[in-house]
């Protein structure tokens, strides 16, 4: 039986963050019967249950249908002899992310797997979405535009195509001879002089990320929609589309517009990267339970890698830039006790209940795949480039992962890519795959930037404490409490807790929140009193401190190198590093 949808939505009230929708659901047929309509509990791009359907209220179906709640996002609509369903309710919308919708008294955000009821058992139904939006309000979205309304061929396409409505800015540019488009919130939010630089920045990123797929997009229009804000950070990719939220500081500094640009090439990679070419375990989305794959070490990690390495290509970035960069991910995953923990592949199979559920023991029971998968992508393309002999790279992976699997939209095997990554290559990865993602081996990095002449520098900071308790301090009110404890560190020999409050160390009061400065006299291996509160009791614990912890990580270009390894340098990053740069300079 076929289906067709008509969603209306209108806010009757912005300022109270709430959107009406009316859903009509057309049977082509017989009278459908019993429809049971539901809401997804998660959106692909973000691997949490979010329950989406607790923001539904007033759920009601015209009479004569009837609805009745069967599941806690579904509802059963009992249409006996019609043939036409409508079916109405409304949708609190309050938190600005990139997988939530929001809304208020400038615009909408609006996500579809938190806004739109899907027939179960019929994603495939034709759908409709009527806007009824405030005067002067415009729309953004990559859903294809009929007259004055927009239509999906699809569920599927419906909830990858996020809608922007409101009062934003639009600039609109082509890359290769396809249209993309800005649409920016607020549309004040990034001052006049800078939306030129931010277009001709974000086309050099789009033409290099299309040559390295072939010269072409998989697309034939795209929409970024960024909303600048405080409040949070992030991106989430669509197949015509990304969702960004940037902070105000992105246009006030170097370092901020860089992440800003990252940001920006990590989204539109993964239109190929996750979207097209896409793991067997996410295929097809099942939006009412998790969707399990091993593979995010790959979709995450790997697009992290590539989206700093494009802006080091393009020259967006400086090389001491980006291998800063670089080092910053290195001293994270060394200062990360969960990656002698959690496998790499593990951590993908985990992302719904680790990643995105973190608490004061991830530090020591997890790692990020997104973080230390960029590490590893990273090496293996060093790895790949030496053992071929330069002949191939993580780009050539790439290339055949398209061919092989994104142009055909064939998925990729759960446990296929050390095969594809060997057969792309010519090489044996075999080491490389048991230590780096199989196994919670260490990651042992030295070795390999060796091979591009690189060597790593490991320092604590020069105002940091000579000795370390192993904790990680939030403050609250001026006041020092434990939000981490490492493992097997001082503080959790001495049974320090995570939420204890420091009051003292070594019969030094912790002013503020600042316990590394009771530490500036001690060493390593002294034994010191630390006094912290807990449940409303005064608790000393014995510490024997720890030696300090690496604070700053660096990579250095080994002034020794020989001819052969800087050229592999440059074959890495397209440039040779400045160190070893002996072309003429110019003469101011």
């Amino acid at each position: 039986m076929a289906f067709s949808v008509v969603h209306r939505i209108s806010f009757p009230a912005p300022h109270a963050h709430v959107v009406d929708v009316e859903s009509t659901f057309v049977s082509g047929g017989a009278a459908p019967g019993d429809l049971v309509l539901f809401m997804p509990v998660w959106t692909p791009g973000s691997y949490l249950v979010r329950e989406y359907a607790r923001h539904v209220e007033g759920l009601t179906a015209d009479a004569p249908a009837r609805a009745t709640k069967v599941r806690k996002n579904a509802w059963c609509i009992h249409a006996g002899d019609a043939a036409k369903v409508v079916v109405r309710y409304r949708v609190y919308a309050n938190e600005l992310t990139v997988r939530t919708s929001h809304v208020d008294e400038t615009h909408a955000f609006l996500v579809g797997a938190g806004l739109f009821l899907a027939i179960e058992g019929h994603l495939d139904a034709r759908t409709r979405v009527e806007i009824h939006a405030p005067e002067g309000w415009r729309v953004a979205t990559s859903l294809r535009s009929v007259g004055a309304s927009f239509e999906a061929p699809d569920y599927d396409t419906l909830v990858d195509s996020p809608i922007e409505i409101g009062t934003h800015r639009e600039a609109s540019f082509s890359v290769l001879g396809v249209p993309h488009r800005y649409s920016i919130w607020p549309a004040s939010a990034v001052p006049e002089s800078r939306i030129a630089t931010l277009v001709d920045d974000t086309t050099t990123i789009l033409e290099y990320e299309a040559r390295l797929f072939g010269g072409r997009f998989p697309y034939d229009a795209y929409e970024l929609l960024l909303h600048v804000s405080p409040r949070s950070r992030g991106g989430l990719e669509h197949r015509a589309s990304a969702a960004l939220i940037a902070s105000p500081a992105s246009f006030a500094s170097r370092d901020g517009y860089l992440d800003l640009l990252s940001l920006v090439a990590h989204e539109v990679f993964h239109a190929w990267n996750v979207k097209r070419i896409r793991p067997a375990g996410l295929t097809p989305y099942r939006y009412e339970q998790e969707c399990y794959t091993r593979l995010l070490w790959w979709f995450e990690g790997a697009t992290s890698y590539y989206d700093w390495r494009v802006l080091a290509r393009t020259q967006l970035a400086t090389v001491d830039e980006y291998l800063d960069h670089l080092a910053a991910e290195i001293a994270y995953l060394e200062g990360t006790p969960g990656r002698r923990v959690h496998p790499l592949e593990e951590t993908s199979f985990d992302a719904w209940i680790k990643l995105y559920r973190p608490d004061e023991n991830s530090t020591n029971s997890t790692v990020s795949y997104y973080r230390k998968g960029e590490v590893v992508c990273a090496l293996l393309d060093i790895e790949i480039r030496a053992r071929s002999k330069g002949r191939a790279s993580l780009d050539t992976v790439l290339a055949h992962l398209w061919d092989e699997f994104g142009a055909t939209e064939r998925p990729v095997p759960e446990d296929g890519m050390q095969v594809i990554f060997e057969r792309a290559t010519g090489v044996s990865l075999g080491d490389c795959f048991d230590t780096w993602i199989r196994s919670a081996a260490e990651v042992d990095a030295k070795g390999t930037l060796e091979h591009v002449g690189l060597t790593i520098e490991r320092s604590r900071r020069p105002e940091g404490a000579p000795s370390s308790l192993g904790v990680r301090v939030r403050a609250d009110g001026g006041r020092a409490f434990v939000a981490s404890v490492t493992r097997d560190s001082a503080a959790a020999r001495a049974g320090i807790d995570p939420g204890d409050e420091v009051l003292g160390v070594g019969g030094a009061r912790v002013e503020g929140a600042n316990v590394e400065a009771t530490l500036k006299e001690r060493a390593p291996g002294d034994t010191v009193d630390v006094v912290v509160a807990r449940d409303g009791k005064l608790l000393t614990r014995r510490v024997t401190l720890d030696p300090p912890r690496t604070e700053r990580v660096k990579l250095v270009a080994r002034k020794d190198a020989s001819p052969e390894t800087r050229a592999a340098f440059e074959g890495w990053l397209g440039r040779m590093h400045p160190a070893w740069d002996e072309s003429p300079k110019e003469v101011p």
